[in-house]
């Protein structure tokens, strides 16, 4: 699946500092669908227990720095609220606590290069859809 995003540096949120974060900020249907999919149709998978996604801290979005120290930090902000293109699998995976679709996006990789980090992340490009919450 092909979709857009866009990207956006130093996220605001309410948990820790997200100032040296980029990530790319995408279609919250995505992630609504997927997480009301997980609710919906695989309630057994917790013997039926209050088992709930949350919706991501950042929305539905692609972390493509989290944090790491970059060698360029002139470059920081570089394409700015840029739109990207991306492309996503469909299919669920998860940790038991994130829920997330696997991404493709060289874009993303060659900007992690641009700022002197690795071209793959330590967790590789993905979209995440949800955090797992007890009822």
């Amino acid at each position: 699946m092909i979709s857009r995003g866009k990207l956006i540096y130093s996220p605001r949120s309410h948990l820790g500092d997200p100032s040296k974060w980029l990530i790319l900020v995408c279609d919250d249907e995505i992630s609504r669908y997927y997480r009301h999919l997980y609710n919906k149709e695989y309630p057994y998978l917790n013997n039926d227990r209050g088992v709930k996604l949350a919706r991501p801290v950042f929305g539905a979005h692609i972390s493509c720095i989290r944090g790491e120290k970059i060698s360029k930090p002139e470059l920081w902000g570089l394409d700015a609220n840029k739109i990207i293109e991306f492309e996503y699998e469909p299919g669920v995976k998860d940790n038991k606590i994130f829920y997330w679709l696997d991404v493709k996006c060289n874009y993303l990789n060659e900007l992690r290069q641009k700022y002197g980090l690795s071209y793959h992340p330590k967790y590789e490009l993905h979209l995440t859809i949800g955090r797992r919450i007890q009822l």
